[in-house]
């Protein structure tokens, strides 16, 4: 981690490297339909649910995509707690500017949240630019980049489909501006969604399972040290293996047998001066 990188929890770090723990694999497929004040909102898992649902608020039909945007907001709820200290410390998502074979304009969003990925459809642009699941959206937005598309919805859905991206928990690594770069760049034609932090979240993340490794390490080695120095080189490897991290396994093994070795001795001396 660099050093102008702030101070985290590590209990949060842990938690964030693990996802929330609440990512369904649902989509949320919402259509904002003219004329209604509720959009209808369809919830699954389901990949031939996924089609039907998304094909049908696209009018039955492979809508020609001429515009992809980016936008980016603040982050909200547990993601704001989480990450606001980070440098990926604003939400990302994708708006797509259609048009129908018969020339009528519709607009479709596309997210990664906390939960689950949501795909908004609408005949308005803001009902999906300033909008999620019928409520406004909150603290500004701004477009980061643009660029024209040949692509269309079907294109799209077939996209996501294969890469399976409902099932891709939400991490320090696979967050909503990896899931518009992934949207966005498949969908362009000449530009690639670069942000800025990607290189900054993978070192994060590794930084994350290094000290977590050595400290659980360390904790099992102690433990275990009665046993014997080579047991708590073994537990201190396992416990960096599990944090996630090459680095917190040999950090966590080097300390794991340092503290077996230690307090085995501190056992030897008991001994003999109980004797």
């Amino acid at each position: 981690m660099s050093s102008s990188s702030p101070d985290i929890s590590l209990f949060a770090l842990l938690r964030l490297s693990q996802g929330s723990g609440e990512w369904s694999h649902d989509v949320c497929i919402i259509e904002y339909e003219e004329g209604k004040n509720k959009p209808f909102i369809l919830h699954t898992d389901d990949h031939d649910l996924i089609s039907v649902g998304f094909r049908k608020a696209c009018s039955k039909e492979a809508l020609k995509i001429s515009k992809v945007r980016v936008y980016k907001t603040p982050l909200q709820g547990k993601l704001k707690e989480l990450l606001e200290k980070f440098p990926i410390a604003y939400h990302a998502y994708v708006v797509l500017e259609c048009c129908t074979s018969s020339g009528k304009r519709k607009w479709t969003s596309l997210e990664k949240n906390a939960g689950s990925i949501t795909i908004q459809i609408s005949c308005t642009r803001t009902d999906v630019s300033r909008k999620i699941s019928g409520e406004k959206r909150q603290g500004e937005r701004e477009v980061l980049i643009i660029d024209e598309s040949d692509k269309t919805t079907e294109d799209l859905i077939k996209f996501f489909l294969k890469n399976k991206f409902n099932t891709q928990p939400y991490d320090i690594t696979n967050h909503s501006k990896k899931f518009a770069k992934d949207v966005f760049d498949f969908v362009a034609v000449t530009k690639k969604y670069e942000y800025e932090d990607q290189e900054e979240a993978a070192r994060v993340g590794a930084g994350a399972g290094a000290v977590l490794g050595a400290l659980l390490g360390a904790v099992l080695g102690a433990v275990l040290g009665a046993v014997g120095g080579p047991m708590g080189a073994v537990a201190g490897g396992t416990a960096g293996s599990v944090a996630g991290s090459s680095v917190g396994a040999v950090k966590g093994a080097q300390m794991g047998a340092h503290a077996g070795t230690r307090d085995n001795e501190i056992e030897r001396q008991s001994k003999f001066e109980r004797q």
